[in-house]
């Protein structure tokens, strides 16, 4: 399930994480939950992140294919589940290498997983009020990642409005040329269509 989830699957990965915790609660193991949950995130994420090396050259000529996100970008992608997907995917297609892709992503993950695992564990041995606060939480979570991610789409528009009209007041062009795609450190050379040494 936590594959499914780094593949685009639009389910919180704290879902199964709380769950595997629940139910290693009575008679399991918490450390070989949470290293399932990593194993898990880190292999779905590694799909899609190849998938966009393989198969995503024909992303580059539309608009999101010419952003590429960096390493703070692929950690904060990975609280939120739409996004985590399209991120991991634009990464592998523009050159990001893996290991440094894997890199900031498992310390996102290392993050995340133990401590959804822990609370779902948590709530076993304290009985079912506990669980109804995790699951509480989780929406919580949810809910403010999704504000926030909100909140900031909104500043970025109303930055580009005003940058805008400030550009029209002074008689400048609307809008740049476009930025040329730049080529990650540690990324692949897509014209050589070899690894940078």
């Amino acid at each position: 399930m936590l594959i499914t989830c780094g593949l685009g699957v639009p389910l919180p990965e704290d879902v199964p994480l709380i769950t595997g915790g629940w139910l290693v609660g009575r008679h399991g193991s918490l450390p070989l939950m949470i290293f399932t949950g990593l194993v898990g995130i880190l292999v779905g994420d590694s799909i899609i992140f190849r998938a966009g090396q393989v198969y995503g050259e024909k992303l580059l000529e539309t608009r999101l294919g010419r952003h590429i996100p960096g390493p703070k970008f692929i950690m904060a992608a990975r609280f939120v589940p739409g996004l985590r997907a399209v991120t991991y995917f634009v990464a592998g297609l523009t050159g990001v290498s893996y290991w440094k892709f894997i890199l900031f992503d498992g310390i996102a993950a290392c993050v995340s997983a133990p401590a959804w695992v822990y609370l779902g564990w948590s709530a076993r041995k304290h009985g079912r009020k506990m669980l109804e606060k995790v699951w509480e939480w989780s929406a919580q979570t949810q809910i403010a990642m999704f504000a926030v991610i909100v909140g900031l789409t909104v500043i970025y528009l109303l930055v580009i409005t005003l940058r805008r009209r400030t550009r029209r007041k002074r008689g400048l062009p609307d809008s740049r040329p476009p930025i040329p795609l730049q080529r990650v450190d540690g990324g692949r050379d897509r014209s050589a269509g070899m690894r940078r040494p």
